[in-house]
């Protein structure tokens, strides 16, 4: 009993003597940057090298407006805040083709460049913005303007670049300094498309089904890419890209021999005409629909290929689902 008592004394003792520990201990709390802070400038959503950043735009002939650069300046207190800032971003040609290089540099006379009433350019091509933040200023924006997106290869991708390259009153520079615009000129019905239903036939001569597994239900098989290649022109990707079509589902074969698989929308009447450069017997299926919906956008397509010897009879509905 004795033993017993002298053991709960002790235990008691001991949990004391962690309370008053803990009691005295000091918890350690974030401490704000106050003066220590330094101003960061930066571009939103920039990079270092450039990341890319894609502007798809209409191919219409009427003025397109992009937001190139968003140039942030990230302020730690009230008295860097009312500094004046000076800041100089390049017009980057290095940096676009590094980013990719089949970028195309697009032509001078096809786009200008808005950059705020107190903006200031030098050079051309590969010349340098400078920017003046005066007290209370912490964002500055380079805008694109497109007025005439039809001059633009719609099968192309162009590329403008811009990079921060000095700040003055104490500024640093942050690893989010450069970025790429990535421009393409999109038509109404460029993007993404889900298939709804569709039904492919071989045929080993005309009249003779193949009955072969590349024929049958095409409901299943992957998303297919319809993309700009004129005002209301769409091409389908060639077999071993992402986005061509299959044959029927479950055998993973893609439909090869019809490379250059395009739809030409008729604006007015949403009539499709089928047609392919790697292939000139390839036409529109007589007697099936061939159009599009714009209130659904949906595309309900038939066409046929090699009609005087080894037929094939495609006929597809295809749903946009996204952008490409």
């Amino acid at each position: 009993m004795k033993y017993s008592f002298k053991i709960t004394k002790y235990l008691a003792i001991f949990a004391g003597a962690l309370i008053l520990f803990s009691a005295c201990k000091k918890v350690k709390v974030p401490e704000p940057m106050g003066d220590a802070g330094r101003t960061l400038v930066k571009i939103i959503d920039g990079g270092s090298p450039a990341t890319i950043a894609a502007r798809p735009i209409d191919f219409v002939p009427t003025p397109t407006k992009i937001l190139a650069v968003e140039l942030r300046r990230d302020i730690p207190n009230a008295a860097e805040l009312n500094k004046t800032m000076i800041v100089t971003v390049k017009d980057d040609t290095a940096a676009v083709s590094a980013a990719n290089s089949n970028y195309i540099q697009m032509p001078t006379a096809w786009y200008t460049i808005q950059y705020g009433s107190d903006g200031v350019k030098t050079g051309g091509q590969g010349g340098t913005f400078t920017f003046t933040f005066k007290p209370g200023e912490f964002a500055k924006e380079i805008y694109i303007v497109v007025p005439d997106a039809t001059l633009l290869n719609p099968s192309a991708l162009y590329g403008l670049g811009f990079t921060i390259m000095t700040a003055d009153a104490g500024g640093i520079i942050s690893a989010q300094k450069s970025v790429v615009v990535e421009i393409g000129a999109k038509n109404a019905y460029d993007g993404v498309y889900g298939i709804q239903s569709g039904l492919v036939t071989r045929y080993t001569a005309p009249g003779v089904p193949a009955g072969d597994v590349l024929s049958g239900d095409l409901t299943g098989n992957p998303d297919v890419i319809m993309a700009t290649v004129g005002a209301t022109t769409v091409a389908i990707p060639p077999a071993g890209q992402t986005g061509g079509l299959f044959w029927a589902f479950g055998n993973n074969s893609m439909v090869a021999g019809i490379d250059g698989l395009k739809a030409a929308v008729d604006a007015a009447t949403n009539l499709v005409t089928m047609s392919s450069s790697g292939n000139a017997t390839l036409t529109n299926w007589a007697g099936h629909v061939n159009d599009y919906n714009p209130a659904t956008k949906t595309f309900r397509l038939a066409f046929r290929w090699n009609p005087t010897s080894t037929t094939r009879e495609y006929e597809i509905v295809l749903k946009y689902k996204g952008p490409r």
